[in-house]
């Protein structure tokens, strides 16, 4: 039986992966390669004297999977670069339809520290963290609340003695009677101290939790993993206008909103209360206008509607009366001939009587001639003057 050349081959998901893997040819695979990164202990244990453990980049988040002997594994320490031996390797995962590259080690040439420190791969990862979070728009947070008429309250830790508040209250201006602005002395150079004061204030339900200092050096407190990672917790939307604009730190990088200095804080707040002050001004002037236009198209709706039902009636009403005319003529004509007719029937009745009167006359006349008896006559009078009342009255 002959079979057709152009009917497509069916494979099976596991034939394609295997079809893939076998197809999969690279020139290092063959032969053994040197590599080096950043050793990570594997979730799983022991197969058959292995382990699966993870050599990640050093500056990146880039990583790859090695299977490495037991007594290898002996000698490595978590966190640390390790530049090992080994050849490529693929494997096949059929239920995850995916083709793993993976390194078999085969010896350890050189273990060394980091070239990145345990404070920095926390200061990656809690940027990184942040990044995932996402970054708060403070902006449009402020601006809801003034379009709402909601109070927005601001608490700004500020040093000892500091005295930019009066730098921040100053470019507030005419809008510091909205914002509900309150200043909290604390040592910025104590970690504890800034940590309990943002956890306190967070605690507190404030909108916005601002750190604000001066010019000047000694920036590093900023940079405190411990700090920096309390920032990103907050429940409330976190602020820094920490004055100095050429070394910006890992606080001000992972804040909602960063200034350079703490008069530049006070003017973005002015800034935004006046012109959303004047966007909603302008919004509800369109609203009065638009509704103005309605309104009116409405009233002269009606008022057309009003016209054609006025128009209607009249139309109405000439109708009516013409028709009442139209029945009243009908009338009258109906009456006047009925009367005609009446006054026709009595001439004829009396026509009828005066007849009858006629030819009683001859009747009598011809009975004198002939000297008929008077009692007679006039019974037959009578009798003819009955007849005629009956004629007339019928």
């Amino acid at each position: 039986m002959e079979t057709d050349s152009n009917a497509p081959l069916i494979y099976s998901p596991s034939a394609v992966l295997h079809l893939f893997n076998n197809s999969l040819n690279v020139s290092p695979a063959k032969k053994l390669i040197q590599l080096k990164g950043v050793f990570q202990f594997g979730k799983g244990g022991n197969y058959s004297g292995y382990f699966y453990d993870t050599l990640r980049d050093e500056s990146s988040d880039a990583q790859l999977t090695i299977i490495v002997p037991a007594l290898i594994r002996n000698e490595l320490q978590p966190n640390k670069t390790i530049t090992v031996n080994g050849f490529i390797t693929k494997r096949v995962v059929s239920n995850a339809s995916r083709i793993d590259i993976q390194l078999t080690v085969t010896d350890l040439v050189e273990q060394t520290q980091n070239k990145y420190s345990d404070e920095e791969l926390k200061r990656i990862e809690i940027q990184q963290a942040k990044a995932q979070q996402g970054f708060r728009d403070v902006h449009s947070y402020i601006k809801e609340k003034i379009v709402s008429e909601q109070p927005f309250r601001i608490a700004v830790i500020i040093g000892k003695t500091g005295i930019i508040d009066n730098d921040i209250k100053h470019q507030l201006r005419e809008s510091i009677a909205f914002y509900d602005l309150s200043f909290h002395r604390i040592s910025l150079s104590a970690e504890t101290e800034i940590i309990q004061a943002m956890t306190q204030l967070d605690n507190e339900n404030y909108d916005v939790i601002v750190i604000s200092r001066g010019g000047g050096e000694n920036l590093d407190i900023f940079n405190r993993t411990t700090i920096v990672e309390k920032a990103t917790q907050l429940k409330s939307l976190f602020v820094t206008a920490i004055g100095h604009k050429d070394d910006v730190t890992l606080l001000q990088k992972v804040a909602d909103k960063s200034f350079i200095t703490p008069s530049e804080f006070g003017q973005f707040l002015n800034e935004t209360y006046n012109h959303t002050v004047e966007e909603v001004q302008n919004s509800r002037a369109q609203l009065v206008d638009s509704v103005k236009k309605q309104l009116t198209a409405n009233f002269q709706k009606e008022i057309d509607n009003l016209k054609q039902q006025l128009t209607a009636t009249e139309q109405l009403k000439k109708q009516s009366t013409e028709d009442l005319e139209k029945v009243y003529q009908e009338k009258i004509k109906n009456y006047t001939e009925q009367q005609s007719e009446a006054q026709r029937l009595q001439g004829e009745r009396q026509k009828v009587y005066e007849q009858q009167v006629a030819a009683y006359k001859t009747q009598v006349d011809t009975l004198e001639k002939k000297g008929v008896n008077w009692a007679l006559i006039i019974i037959a009078v009578i009798a003819g003057l009955v007849l005629g009342y009956l004629l007339k009255g019928h």
